[in-house]
């Protein structure tokens, strides 16, 4: 087996036997597809797999760098090409040579946060000429903060994923983890205005809960687009994409006393240290707080 097919062999072992996301399957393939071009301008693309060392995946890494990559980004090629060498080891017996390569530092950047008086605003009604994707664009926005989904689950919701009550809902996440997630009180009164508005055009509420002007499934790129624009209008000037809301809904819990082990289920987090981040934006903003409201702060 040469290099090009072990790629095509990991990437259909990721889609189809670990389930990744379809996300995370995409951020893998453009990691192999540099390694793959690394390779070519090297002169290296025919080489058998056995000679995949440990040094020529450093000059790889070397040469990331040197293009300016974030370490981020090299992390995660880092962890890419660990997993492909742990998969090449398990299909050929051969040693992982990914196995020793060390994550570049990355400066720990807080979660973007949004505040709470603005995302207050974001959630009333807007005039608009267009009352169907006004209450459509509310919701999304209730969902996301007041539940804390990705956008890859909220895109994924159906209309029977919630439960008769409606207070809670069904949740696909990474890896498909599914996950019961909180339905707000306010979230439940848009999403029947949502409903109405749906009967309204003629859409069954059954099957995809998104949909556009036609009742066809909404795409993420539709949401993304939506949640910023509203975000702008109220004069957001930092990140203003659906993953801040997610963040904001995480850290406005713990700065309102809930429970870090609660918080980590209802995002549909396998690590406590992954929720741990937003901790130290709750402790950030406390001392924020402090400096400004204490005689001598």
């Amino acid at each position: 087996m040469n290099i090009a097919a072990a790629i095509d062999s990991f990437l259909r072992h990721l889609r189809v036997e670990r389930a990744l996301s379809p996300h995370t399957v995409a951020a893998y393939r453009r990691d192999l597809e540099k390694l793959s071009g690394y390779l070519k301008a090297t002169r290296q693309q025919d080489m058998p797999l056995e000679k995949l060392d440990k040094p020529l995946l450093q000059g790889f890494l070397v040469r990331l760098a040197g293009e300016g990559l974030k370490a981020a980004t090299q992390a995660r090629c880092v962890a890419c090409l660990k997993s492909f060498g742990k998969f090449v080891a398990l299909q050929t017996g051969l040693r992982n040579p990914a196995q020793a390569l060390r994550f570049p530092r990355r400066a720990q950047q807080l979660p973007a946060v949004a505040g709470e008086d603005l995302l207050e605003s974001a959630l009333k009604p807007m005039e608009s000429e267009n009352p169907f994707l006004e209450v459509r664009d509310r919701l999304c926005l209730e969902l996301f903060y007041g539940s804390g989904v990705r956008l890859a689950e909220l895109t994924g919701l159906q209309w029977g994923d919630f439960s008769r009550s409606r207070d809670s809902m069904n949740v696909l996440g990474k890896g498909n983890k599914a996950r019961r997630a909180p339905v707000t009180k306010s979230a439940r009164a848009v999403l029947e205005e949502y409903r109405a508005a749906c009967a309204g055009r003629g859409f069954a509420a059954r099957g995809p809960l998104l949909v556009g002007m036609r009742g066809k499934p909404l795409g993420m790129r539709a949401v993304q687009k939506a949640v910023t624009a509203r975000l702008r209008a109220l004069g957001r000037m930092g990140k203003a994409s659906p993953h801040v809301l997610r963040h904001s809904f995480a850290t406005h819990l713990l700065d309102h006393g809930a429970d870090l082990l609660a918080v980590k289920e209802m995002l549909g987090h396998a690590s406590l240290s992954t929720t741990q981040k937003y901790t130290h934006v709750s402790v950030k903003r406390l001392k924020e707080t402090m400096a400004k409201a204490h005689p001598r702060g």
